[in-house]
């Protein structure tokens, strides 16, 4: 499950990571939710470029935009299976940059959230898909969602699943539009490494999606997380 995330990269390492044919507009979001606007790198006629799109996958033959916030994460074992994820899986791959993702335990006190960062100094990518929907007025929406698999020792005892972290070789396989059997696809759909996140407890400011600022990833008992919660 990735239910909320972090985007805080600048565009100059976006543009390197990716290799990026355009710089693009980056404004750090400490706690982005569902139905937001998510920045996603795919493939295009002149290379590889960055979009902003909404959180949560809307086939195109969807009546409206309401069904996305269910398909916020497509699961790696049947995405070629699905009749939601099955194109998009072989023809409309996306890669969604992230610096950190939140998971949740049930405490005495509440609700406590843990941040998952790359132990590497680069942003983690995400493995999703991406679709065009357009409206009965002709507004042409983008949308995206990401991948999740079995979590490794490091997630488990916070959560079954994890988001699909590509790394090295394996981003440029998962944007290559030439790629459409699942057989070659497949293999890169697997758990992370489980020296590949570190995990740290930060404020329960996470718990509401109004707060998106780096207060979100101070420690739970520095007193100016209490505010806004």
């Amino acid at each position: 499950m990735c239910g909320r995330f972090a985007q805080t990269s600048d565009s100059k390492t976006l543009v390197e990571l990716f290799g990026l044919v355009a710089s693009v507009h980056v404004e750090p979001r400490y706690n982005l939710a569902p139905t937001q606007s998510i920045l996603t790198v795919r493939p295009a006629r002149e290379g590889n470029i960055a979009q902003h799109m909404r959180w949560g996958l809307v086939p195109p033959w969807a009546k409206d935009l309401s069904g996305g916030s269910k398909l916020i994460n497509a699961r790696a074992e049947t995405v070629f299976e699905k009749r939601s994820f099955s194109k998009p899986a072989r023809h409309q791959r996306c890669v969604v940059p992230a610096d950190g993702f939140y998971e949740w335990r049930k405490t005495k006190e509440g609700r406590s959230p843990t941040l998952f960062r790359p132990k590497l100094n680069t942003p983690f990518c995400f493995a999703g898909l991406w679709s065009r929907w357009v409206n009965a007025e002709g507004e042409v929406v983008y949308t995206a969602t990401i991948l999740t698999t079995a979590a490794n020792t490091t997630m488990k005892p916070f959560h079954h699943r994890m988001p699909v972290l590509l790394s090295g070789k394996n981003v440029d396989t998962w944007l290559d539009e030439s790629l459409t059997d699942p057989h070659r696809l497949t293999p890169l759909l697997k758990s992370a490494d489980d020296n590949a996140i570190s995990s740290q407890p930060v404020s329960n400011r996470v718990n509401s999606v109004r707060n998106d600022d780096q207060l979100c990833w101070s420690k739970p008992d520095d007193p100016t997380n209490q505010t806004q919660c």
